[in-house]
């Protein structure tokens, strides 16, 4: 999986999160999250062979495959 289709997943995880929260600043902060992941994978596939100097998904899936 590259790291776009990362983002993509974190994106509709996140969602579905938003959709369950019934507090509402919560919710909106969920789905600002989701926005966010969005905007990454947008960027991660325009950007097909540039190197990031920083990517936070790797952050996030080392500590989940802990």
């Amino acid at each position: 999986m590259g790291r776009a289709e990362q983002y993509w997943k974190l994106a509709t995880e996140v969602r579905i999160r938003a959709s369950k929260e019934s507090n509402p600043i919560l919710k909106a902060e969920w789905e600002n999250l989701a926005g966010t992941y969005v905007r990454l994978a947008e960027q991660t596939e325009d950007a097909t062979g540039a190197l990031p100097t920083y990517d936070p998904i790797w952050d996030i899936l080392d500590r989940s495959a802990r």
